[in-house]
């Protein structure tokens, strides 16, 4: 028989999964050999669409949907590849804006499972895991749907990450910041050096806003490759943008294609910075023969989606946002996009939970001093809690944690849905909540706002959350 879909979820969570590392499977060694087999056995898809491969700490995912966006607004069916998901896996695998069906995920599983299954016979280069199996079943979805075109966004670093097997058509890294210190390394250097293992011989490479420490390693990784280099703070000038407002931002970029006069319904002035990357990117894609234009270009950012960053989830009142801003520099930059956006509204309430591997109590510490546009602190209050994810820190020990850093937590809930009764208690009509401190934090308040059944795990307990049903939300 078949796999059903949740057959299919069911099989493949049997790997090792190290966004919950709670499964079955010790951690394989960290190397491309056992992907690099893996795709040879089903015929190597992820060389058979011209591809667009994109690396950063922040905004690498917003960045990815922008360029998917604006290729399919060329005409190319365009596959995008994505990690993690928020409410269901189908979401990582999207064509032309749509999730693979479940059906066609468990065709996917059935077909590709023998393959995981002799690998491990063999015992020789380790078990597939979770991730990797994904990357395959994309690979293989673009491959044979005859995909004109596939944004592939790396799952965490670059250099040893899964969906570094692809040779791309253009690379793309986005701002790299301090993440992922256990695994990627402790300074900003040290993680660029990762993520520039995206940049291939003589395949040009599009570069955000970066910190000096990684621009240097950038630039060398590129000359020692070949790799042309193309800052796309200059290569698409930002020349003029209308005044903030709750609603889509407006702004005039100068590129090789000429003027670029973009709407752009993702909020806040890293998305800006986003769409000059996928702006630049897709100049570049131009250049070496793509159908792309600035017709094109300007169609695709107005009809982007990139859900639960920065994202109104109801208007109200109160205004809820939802945001997966989990790190410092993230964290600084939620706030500035609360200040540019959101400046009249008081007091700011951040319903917050964190994850283990990150610096959860640095998050909170940066968005309760973060100065607005007057240079004080905001009128703003943090309740913390705690989200299903088996890696979710306990709202206990968030709260714990900030008290010794001298930050007072307003309340502690138990769980997302408390702590949106306590947020909306405190908001008032003026005032705006925002869901952050993990991407499963956000998704979850998504979820209970407006109803829609997550998709559960065995190790994630309890039945499916019920719909946010308070009265005048």
């Amino acid at each position: 028989m078949p796999f059903s879909y949740r057959e299919a979820i069911d099989q493949m969570l049997t790997l090792a999964d190290f966004e919950r590392k709670s499964r079955a499977g010790e951690p394989p060694s960290w190397h491309l050999k056992r992907m690099e087999a893996l795709l040879a056995r089903v015929g190597d898809p992820h060389l058979a669409v011209p591809a667009v491969h994109v690396a950063g700490s922040k905004g690498k995912g917003s960045t990815s949907a922008m360029i998917a966006s604006c290729l399919r607004a060329a005409g190319y069916r365009t596959g995008l590849y994505t990690s993690p998901h928020l409410h269901r896996f189908t979401e990582r695998i999207q064509i032309d804006g749509q999730p693979i069906s479940g059906e066609e995920f468990a065709a996917l599983m059935e077909r590709l499972w023998p393959d995981v299954e002799a690998m491990a016979a063999q015992d020789t280069l380790g078990r597939v895991s979770v991730f990797e199996l994904l990357t395959a079943m994309a690979f293989v979805h673009f491959r044979d749907t005859r995909c004109g075109a596939a944004v592939i966004e790396v799952g965490m670093g670059g250099r040893l990450d899964a969906t570094n097997l692809v040779q791309p058509a253009i690379s793309v890294i986005t701002p790299i910041s301090l993440d992922h210190v256990l695994i990627l390394g402790d300074t900003i250097a040290k993680i660029a050096l990762e993520k520039a293992g995206i940049i291939k011989p003589g395949v040009g490479v599009v570069t955000g806003r970066q910190e000096p420490e990684a621009r240097r390693v950038l630039e060398r990784v590129a000359s020692e490759t070949q790799a042309p280099l193309t800052d796309a703070m200059s290569a698409a000038a930002l020349v003029s943008e209308e005044p903030p407002s709750e609603g889509p931002q407006k702004f005039i970029l100068l590129g090789r294609l000429g003027e670029h006069h973009i709407t752009l319904p993702l909020l806040g002035p890293h998305q800006i910075d986003n769409a000059r990357s996928a702006v630049a990117a897709l100049e570049a894609l131009a250049a070496s023969g793509f159908n792309v234009t600035t017709a094109s270009i300007a169609r695709g950012l107005r009809e982007v989606k990139w859900p639960a960053r920065a994202e109104i989830v109801t208007h109200g009142p109160p205004m809820i946002l939802a945001d997966g801003a989990h790190n410092e520099a993230s964290a600084r930059t939620l706030a500035a996009t609360i200040d540019r956006h959101f400046a009249t509204r008081s007091p700011v309430i951040y319903v917050i939970g964190g994850t283990f591997g990150h610096d959860y109590t640095a998050t909170a510490r940066t968005l309760m001093r973060h100065g607005g546009a007057s240079g004080r602190p905001r009128n703003a209050k943090l309740i913390v809690t705690q989200s299903r994810h088996p890696k979710a820190v306990p709202a206990a020990d968030f709260a714990a944690a900030l008290e010794k850093d001298k930050v007072t937590p307003a309340a502690s809930a138990s769980d997302t849905a408390s702590a949106l009764e306590m947020a909306r208690q405190l908001a008032g009509p003026n005032g705006i909540i925002v869901a952050t401190g993990s991407l499963f934090i956000a998704a979850e308040a998504v979820e209970l706002l407006r109803g829609i059944r997550p998709e559960l795990y065995p190790d994630l307990k309890g039945p499916f959350t019920l719909p946010y049903t308070v009265a005048g939300v």
